[in-house]
């Protein structure tokens, strides 16, 4: 308490001394921090509406931004102040990214336009031209390509500036295409999403039905139709499970209830859906665009190497890469461009995870493609081409491709909101020019890659891929095998820490186990069913990174989807009825029969049945050769809906006599020993072993003369008693 006041008490002398001995001080205070609090009453948005052109050329005579600013504020503007302003071309790329960053003019020092002031109500907007001359204003570079920094800013006469945003434009000079060489540039295109079924015919809800409406402008339907203009610079990147989610749509679906015990509601197919797939075929059947499919479910194969679930028995991620073929069969099992292609959540990777993918002979990757900060430029003064080998621990040499890291955060990020598209397209114009402009003679590769569930607009979607516009100067279209071919050495393989962004150690062991009973129900059949397997392929999907209580969620629902269908092995039971099996003798024969009672249509299941009695030896089962075994294992396959009668000797062991209820344990495995069922019969024996017949009819012998010598001394004193009867009547 003490110590409380005395700091207390230190602080109010301090500001007392500080108001008293030096008010200037205290003034100076009071009014910056009146300025910064009308600052904030006064705060204003700026939002690019047009830029024409987007890209100067040397006809060029004038350029004219608008833009849109809004009053945030509690407080009127009054005299506000908008000007257009520019500074130098950049020189390097790293000069871009500092302008982006900054919050101040310091690049733009030269003013292209001023507006005439105005007023602003709180709470209203207003729209803004700035028109420039260009000709006069941007130095021109014969022959060369040029970016430069523009700026936008408002202002107020009280306060200072209140709010503006930053942008860029090119300059092309005419005699640019003689001068530099473009840079070769291709696109991979995503068609991922995170998984809608929590079994095969049931989803989590309806929102894929919005993505593929082209009415209301889904996101799925937005990236397929940006593909009008891409040609074949484009290789397209899809999650064969999509593609399953989405033909499960064209049949009557049902989507999970919300309410445990409540059988959700129906939906009927969805028109959209087969026309976004029938699309999508379009494409590909007519190779217009090149493409390659992720593992199923667009699982998280760093995650799943790391986490021991790449390997062994149940090989999860061996599994959802087989899975591929689903997809292609529903692409009319056309091939795919880059079979051998892998692309890890974020383009990271380790070293572990090289190895492994490559180690897979038939499913192995040959190309990685990569973040360009996992494939990192050396001391070069530009940006190297795209394309690079990398080792595996072995010393093979790997193809990698590096799609550029900085070019994926600016057409990834927010481009809905207002001005953000225009914005993030001349960002990108920029960002491809100055690679170009840092080496224009030297010819180089890049790709352009957006994150995996890119929810662009349409319009700049399409905008990125529209090559017939003056940066046809420093860009070239090309497929994705040209930059492979072009390897450089300028780029270095960093490996990325484990763990860093990945599904958690704790939620991939649950995973874990979950595969483990997926695998099992899978061997069952003559041709292993993965369907169960998907469950926990749809859990380890990259998208759940990050994702928290929903991933959960998924989990639980998938979980018991995999219960649910463990309970279907039950289908293969031994039919074993209600009567006892009766053995007359030592030995004989048992006839057993079982059903597999899976639904036509479904592989034939491939089992093991192993049969024992319990406790052990109380029969033994004699093999070909006539020796007996404890155990009687043979194989059997059933096809669905039918019975398989088997016939098994036994006999009783040497020695024994018994003469009770014997119980039969009648197991059902899979194909890897695995226990998927276990029944009982039992068996009532009657007869004896050779041995203990031997003692039993020894035993009734004693017996039968042991009660043959009674019977004799009874008729002697019978005798005896008779003699002396007759002695005494005499």
């Amino acid at each position: 308490m003490t110590t409380r006041f005395t700091a207390a008490l230190g602080a109010f002398i301090l500001l007392f001394a500080v108001t008293a001995f030096f008010p200037s001080v205290a003034a100076s205070a009071s009014v910056r921090s009146q300025a910064v609090q009308k600052q904030r009453q006064n705060a204003v948005t700026v939002s690019l509406e047009s830029l024409k052109p987007t890209i100067l050329t040397q006809k060029t005579k004038k350029l004219v931004v608008q833009v849109k600013i809004q009053n945030l504020g509690a407080r009127a503007l009054t005299g506000a102040q908008v000007q257009l302003l520019y500074g130098e071309r950049f020189g390097t790329r790293s000069q871009l990214d500092q302008f982006s960053q900054s919050q101040t003019e310091e690049s733009t020092p030269h003013t292209l336009h001023s507006a005439q002031p105005f007023d602003l109500a709180p709470g209203a907007s207003t729209t803004v031209k700035l028109p420039g001359n260009a000709a006069s204003a941007f130095a021109r570079y014969p022959g060369e390509l040029s970016v430069y920094p523009l700026a936008v800013t408002v202002s107020s006469p009280a306060t200072g500036r209140l709010g503006g945003l930053h942008t860029y434009i090119n300059y092309v000079d005419k005699d640019a295409k003689k001068n530099i060489k473009p840079t070769k540039v291709s696109f991979v295109w995503p068609l991922i999403d995170g998984p809608h079924r929590t079994t095969d015919d049931k989803f989590y809800d309806d929102r894929l039905a919005d993505l593929v409406d082209p009415d209301s402008n889904g996101r799925l339907s937005r990236l397929l139709s940006a593909l009008d203009t891409g040609g074949e610079a484009v290789t397209l990147a899809i999650d064969p499970g999509l593609l399953t989610d989405v033909k499960a749509m064209q049949q009557d679906y049902r989507i999970r209830s919300q309410e445990k015990d409540k059988p959700g509601e129906e939906k009927p197919k969805n028109a959209d859906a087969s026309a976004w797939l029938s699309k999508l075929k379009t494409y590909v059947k007519n190779q217009k665009n090149a493409f390659f499919l992720t593992p199923y479910g667009d699982v998280d194969s760093v995650a799943l190497v790391n986490r021991r679930l790449a390997s062994g028995e149940g090989n999860l991620l061996k599994a959802a890469y087989a899975d591929k073929k689903l997809g292609l069969g529903l692409l009319d099992k056309q091939a795919e461009t880059y079979p051998y292609l892998a692309w890890t959540n974020g383009g990271a990777i380790n070293q572990k995870t090289i190895d492994r993918l490559v180690a897979n002979k038939k499913l192995g990757s040959n190309i990685f493609l990569l973040n360009s900060n996992q494939l990192v430029a050396g001391n070069t003064p530009y940006t190297p081409s795209a394309a690079t080998t990398v080792q595996t621990s072995k010393g093979e040499n790997k193809t990698a491709i590096a799609f550029d890291d900085t070019i994926q955060q600016i057409i990834s990020g927010d481009t809905g909101s207002p001005g953000a598209a225009l914005g993030a397209q001349q960002r990108y114009l920029a960002e491809t020019a100055m690679i170009t402009a840092e080496a224009p003679n030297l010819s180089r590769t890049l790709v352009v890659s957006p994150d995996r569930r890119w929810n662009p607009g349409a319009a700049f979607a399409k905008s990125l891929l529209n090559h017939k516009d003056a940066r046809s100067a420093w860009l070239a279209p090309a497929p994705l095998d040209k930059i492979a071919a072009a390897k450089t050495p300028d780029r270095t393989f960093v490996t990325y820490a484990d763990g860093e962004r990945e599904l958690s150690r704790h939620y991939l062991e649950g995973v874990k186990a979950m595969n483990k009973e997926a695998y099992a129900f899978s061997r069952v059949f003559s041709e292993p069913d993965t369907s169960l397997q998907r469950a926990a392929m749809r859990v380890s999907s990259n998208y759940w990174r990050g994702t928290g209580k929903r991933r959960t969620a998924a989990y639980k629902y998938q979980s018991g989807a995999v219960e649910d269908h463990k309970a279907e092995l039950n289908k293969i039971s031994l039919v074993s009825g209600k009567k006892d099996r009766q053995l007359a003798g030592s030995s004989g024969v048992l006839r057993l029969t079982i059903a597999n009672d899976f639904a036509q249509g479904r592989e034939p299941v491939d089992i093991l049945i192993e049969i024992s009695t319990y406790p052990e030896k109380r029969l033994v089962f004699p093999d070909e050769e006539g020796e007996d075994q404890n155990r009687y294992l043979l194989e059997r396959r059933i096809e669905a809906g039918q019975k398989d009668t088997i016939q098994v000797p036994v006999k009783l062991p040497t020695g024994s006599s018994f003469q009770n209820r014997i119980e039969l344990q009648v197991k059902i495995l899979n194909r890897d020993y695995r226990e998927i069922n276990t029944q009982s019969v039992y068996v009532r024996t009657t007869g004896f072993s050779s041995i203990g017949l031997f003692i039993t009819v020894g035993a009734l012998a004693v017996l039968v003369l042991g009660v043959g010598f009674r019977g004799m001394r009874a008729r002697r004193r019978r005798k005896e008693e008779e003699s002396q009867h007759d002695g005494a009547a005499v």
